[in-house]
């Protein structure tokens, strides 16, 4: 059985190597509870309203991570097609000034969801992360991007995972130490005040951070929104600076229905600080994996590449 099975998640991609973008499908099985927060100020997403506090929607049946921007997210009504279910959430990540300026398709999103498998765990430039970049604000560390993956069994048969997409405005590797700033904190406020605020080289529509924190954990909508302000807590200690105008993150957390699902006997209070606190951690590995995993591309090194040199 592997780790996404216990989950209860399968896994699908579009990768457009040669257009630098591509498409991430999350299908649980049987579907799921979920609970989304939003921190970043540029956001572009489908369904995410039908899933808040006031939504009518109850449980989800796949959630889409695309890049293309807002014109990608027509990948997901091909992900609805073959899922057969409209019950589908997603977001965007900003990757069109990377490579050639085109977006996953419908045919591209039925694909991805036709080929989702439990086995997928393939990181870095792969999927959503193909065209994912990082390091693009002031006197930052340009840096090559990428879908990441970190599953952990944090109580005997209770699964959390994170899959997350890393395409910051910010830093992932401190500019002056060389470090994981979720390594070395140090976080160099002084630098971007005394560079005046340089924006020669920043564009809007070049950045967003998703992720998906995925337990097997029984959950309601409630906690599992929770969940997901406190798994922003992790971005924040990846990636530097975090959540800016030029930036639309998102999480999602869901719980899902599979054969797997367990209980813990905890009070809701509990419950949730357990669950988020570890998916804060989760996302950090996550983060931090997509980025050692990833390939360069034209302008953006890896991060294999840099660390020679550390």
């Amino acid at each position: 059985m592997t780790d996404l099975k216990k989950l209860g998640i399968k896994i699908g991609h579009f990768t457009d190597t040669t257009n630098l973008t591509g498409a991430t499908v999350i299908i649980p099985d049987n579907g799921a509870d979920i609970g989304i927060d939003v921190h970043g100020s540029d956001t572009g997403s489908i369904n995410i309203p039908a899933y808040d506090i006031k939504g009518a929607d109850k449980t989800v049946r796949a959630v889409i991570l695309t890049g293309g921007s807002t014109p990608g997210l027509e990948c997901s009504i091909g992900a609805m097609d073959y899922i057969n279910c409209p019950s589908v959430v997603g977001a965007v990540i900003y990757d069109r000034k990377v490579g050639n300026d085109i977006r996953p398709s419908i045919k591209d999103g039925y694909s991805m969801a036709k080929n989702a498998s439990y086995t997928n765990l393939d990181q870095g430039n792969v999927g959503v992360g193909t065209g994912a970049t990082t390091g693009k604000l002031v006197e930052g560390h340009q840096l090559k991007g990428g879908f990441g993956i970190s599953i952990k069994e944090i109580s005997k048969g209770a699964y959390v995972g994170a899959f997350v997409v890393t395409n910051a405005v910010g830093d992932i590797i401190n500019p002056v130490t060389k470090q994981f700033y979720s390594d070395c904190g140090k976080y160099d406020y002084k630098n971007y005040y005394n560079s005046n605020f340089d924006f020669k080289r920043l564009q809007r529509g070049t950045n967003t951070t998703l992720a998906v924190i995925v337990t097997n954990i029984k959950m309601n909508r409630e906690q599992l929104i929770k969940v997901s302000e406190l798994a922003q807590d992790g971005m924040a200690r990846a990636i530097y600076p975090v959540h800016t105008n030029w930036d639309g993150d998102v999480v999602f957390s869901i719980s899902t229905h599979s054969k797997n699902r367990v209980k813990l006997d905890m009070n809701n209070f509990n419950l949730v600080n357990f669950v988020g606190i570890a998916a804060s951690d989760i996302l950090i590995e996550a983060i931090n994996n997509s980025v050692k995993n990833a390939k360069s591309i034209a302008g953006f090194p890896c991060f294999q590449e840099i660390s020679k040199n550390l």
